[in-house]
């Protein structure tokens, strides 16, 4: 089930053009920086987006100008964790693992010092029960969180589905923004 919810909504993604696609990524970066869970954050873990992610670096780029701390982060391949490292401009990037582009520098950061994390994902639904790529990167990374920590999913309208699947391991989020409305779950 998770495998066919996974084909069509990348699919989808896939062919979600630019014109449609930018105006979106607009509407959800400014419902999020419209959040309580943003103004209160100083140390935000953002995704760094590809292959059609609602797009992320004009939200660090911002967010780096409020003189928020931007956390991103990057694999390590060999015990299959996410570790995360601050970065003060997206030219500290370069693609790392699977394509994502990460810290040139990796500098690991406390995760107890994390406000908030804007988590990606290729389907939800309104319990917050996310789909991701299916390595549970980021399942793994988030049960080390302290608990109080706000987890925001950014997706596309179309990304919200009816049931996503769910295994014991599987994090839930606790908001999802899309461009049409904010989710709480």
């Amino acid at each position: 089930m998770k495998r066919l919810i996974r084909e069509e909504l990348l699919e989808k993604r896939k062919m979600h053009g630019c014109a449609e696609k930018d105006p979106k990524d607009c509407a959800i970066k400014d419902a999020l920086f419209a959040l309580p869970e943003f103004s209160r954050a100083k140390t935000i873990l953002f995704y760094v987006s590809i292959r059609g992610e609602v797009k992320t670096e004009v939200a660090i780029s911002e967010s780096l100008k409020m003189g928020k701390k931007v956390l991103v982060p990057f694999a390590k391949l060999k015990d299959k964790t996410l570790m995360i490292s601050e970065i003060h401009n997206l030219d500290e990037l370069s693609p790392g693992a699977f394509g994502i582009p990460e810290p040139k520098h990796p500098q690991e950061f406390p995760l107890d010092e994390i406000d908030l994390v804007v988590i990606p994902g290729i389907a939800f639904d309104r319990k917050g029960n996310r789909l991701g790529y299916g390595m549970g990167f980021y399942d793994r990374f988030l049960k080390n969180l302290k608990g109080d920590v706000p987890l925001v999913a950014l997706a596309y309208e179309f990304q919200i589905v009816n049931a996503v699947p769910k295994d014991d391991n599987d994090i839930v989020v606790h908001k999802i923004v899309t461009e049409k409305e904010v989710i709480s779950c």
